[in-house]
């Protein structure tokens, strides 16, 4: 199993993500069997020596296994577990891939592999297994983000937008997919369009902090001066509407979008006669 990360605050997790933070978690449940049980917290050296050996010994004898029978679910599931335990995600994504074409209709399956291929670099890969997920649910809203996430990454910007967009002519009430689109468009200089968005959301449930924050950050990055001048009232205005635990935060991002913003200071130089 992926060791555990340490819980990070709503806020955190929404600006991540709307700024399409690489590696977001497509866990969906994906269980690999039975799990070696911890011996406990230890400082000792030798003791976490030892578990890393038992779980190489391990490993090689689910690969012996397969070796004889390279089907071997239950082998083949094994050695996805103790390469993640052992926190070598590059050696459970072969494993994972004949998982997957064995149980091809596995969804939870695909979409972990997805992930991994992500966190080991391989974004072609999980593009590849994104797209098989999106095709045989187009209606699966986080499939469909993840998949415009790798693409944005990949660098094709108008076919996460145009993806996102087909979406939502399907699936209007998504409001997840809405910011995500919205921030896509801010961040690739379509600040009217993103602005637009915000709004439409923002009307039909005044009470959301999200897309008031969205709107703030999409201000703060315009060109128009007039426009980033709009940004600070706006920030305020999703502190008041946000859980009282993440009020702070978002002044402090504020704060940051307002420092970046403020124009530099030009120093006289007395020139020489």
């Amino acid at each position: 199993m992926p060791q555990s990360k340490p819980d990070k605050s709503p806020l955190r997790k929404f600006l991540e993500a709307l700024m399409l933070v690489f590696g977001a978690v497509m866990f969906l449940g994906f269980s690999f069997g039975p799990i070696l049980q911890a011996l406990g917290p230890s400082d000792s050296a030798d003791t976490a020596n030892l578990v890393t050996e038992q779980l190489r010994a391990q490993a090689d004898g689910y690969r012996a296994v397969l070796e004889r029978e390279p089907d071997n679910s239950i082998a083949l599931r094994g050695l996805i577990d103790t390469q993640l335990q052992l926190n070598e995600p590059q050696g459970a994504i072969e494993p994972l891939k004949k998982l997957v074409e064995l149980e091809p209709e596995n969804r939870q399956l695909r979409a972990f592999l997805a992930q991994i291929q992500r966190e080991t670099g391989d974004l072609e890969g999980a593009l590849e297994q994104l797209q098989a997920l999106y095709k045989k649910d187009p209606k699966d809203g986080q499939v469909l983000q993840e998949l415009a996430d790798v693409q944005l990454v990949l660098g094709r910007t108008s076919e996460a937008i145009d993806l996102l967009e087909n979406y939502l002519k399907e699936v209007p009430e998504d409001n997840d997919v809405r910011l995500r689109l919205a921030f896509i468009y801010a961040r690739n200089n379509q600040t009217g369009k993103a602005v637009a968005l915000y709004d439409e959301m923002i009307a039909a449930d005044p009470s959301d902090f999200a897309p008031v924050l969205g709107k703030a950050i999409a201000l703060s990055s315009a060109a128009d001066a007039d426009l980033r001048a709009q940004a600070p009232d706006l920030f305020e205005q999703a502190a008041r509407l946000a859980p009282p635990k993440v009020r702070e935060e978002i002044r402090q991002q504020a704060q940051l979008y307002a420092q970046r913003n403020q124009p530099q200071a030009v120093e006289n130089q007395e020139t020489s006669p």
